[in-house]
């Protein structure tokens, strides 16, 4: 433990010293950060996902030097320490797992979660802040695939779900038919593309609350829809290559892109 520490606080110092000698460092701000961090979460999912845990270690280490960096930035606007931000989600873990470090009890993920919210209500109201419903502390700068699993999940914590996957796949299929309808109409009309574009916005919606459906069928299922998705986009990506290496010798029409694509298909399967 007291190594531990000590890294620590070398590692500390040496973010401090970049911020005085180096000319990069020097310029940098809070705001300045924010497209880094948001990268370096994404790189220690993708070592993740690879299981590529000595690649996982080194993004950790990216993220820590982007959270010392935002603590030592904050302290000298005199704003709060790195210890402010190390001792406030301890005394936080601590606080909220009473079944753990005091004499609560929960035996179930689904107690931890509801004793998880009553503490945090009773905080916030000893804070003076008034309860904003179970949705306020989710991010909107989530990506929209998390943020709806994640909605989804508060709502389904007070009761508000399906009890089988049989529910939430049948509201995909209304959700899929109502976009049938906008999309059957508009192609049955003879000018298809000025009534498609008045109708958008409704299309746009309509395709929205599909995806959504999509989401909580993914949720009941267990399966990451975020992952699901970005599994999709590098199988499709790797398919799509055999076809990029024969546009790069000649033209090809669709039928034949079509062909290669189905080969590639049956070849993985």
């Amino acid at each position: 433990m007291r190594e531990t520490g000590q890294k620590f606080e070398e590692f500390v110092e040496i973010v401090r010293k970049l911020r005085k000698e180096c000319p990069w460092d020097r310029e940098q701000t809070i705001e300045s950060l924010k497209p880094y961090l948001v990268e370096e979460v994404y790189e220690a999912i993708e070592a993740i996902n690879d299981k590529a845990y000595d690649r996982l270690a080194e993004e950790l280490g990216d993220m820590l030097l982007h959270i010392v960096m935002l603590s030592v930035f904050a302290a000298e606007k005199k704003r709060f320490e790195i210890e402010d931000v190390i001792g406030s989600i301890a005394a936080k873990m601590v606080r909220r797992h009473p079944h753990v470090f005091a004499r609560g009890k929960a035996k179930t993920k689904e107690a931890v979660w509801l004793k998880w919210e009553k503490i945090k209500a009773k905080e916030n109201k000893i804070k003076g802040l008034k309860h904003q419903g179970i949705f306020a502390s989710i991010p909107q700068s989530l990506p929209a695939l998390y943020r709806a699993d994640k909605v989804q999940r508060r709502a389904a914590r007070v009761g508000f779900d399906w009890d089988q996957v049989a529910g939430a796949w049948s509201k995909v299929h209304e959700e899929l038919d109502e976009v049938h309808e906008i999309l059957n109409f508009k192609l049955q009309t003879s000018n298809f593309k000025t009534n498609l574009k008045s109708q958008k916005p409704r299309l746009k919606e309509e395709i929205g609350d599909l995806m959504f459906a999509i989401v909580n069928v993914a949720r009941k299922l267990d399966i990451d829809a975020e992952d699901a998705l970005q599994e999709a986009n590098a199988k499709f990506m790797r398919r799509f290559s055999h076809i990029e290496k024969k546009l790069a010798k000649k033209k090809l029409t669709v039928k034949q892109m079509d062909a290669i694509w189905n080969k590639v298909k049956a070849a993985e399967k």
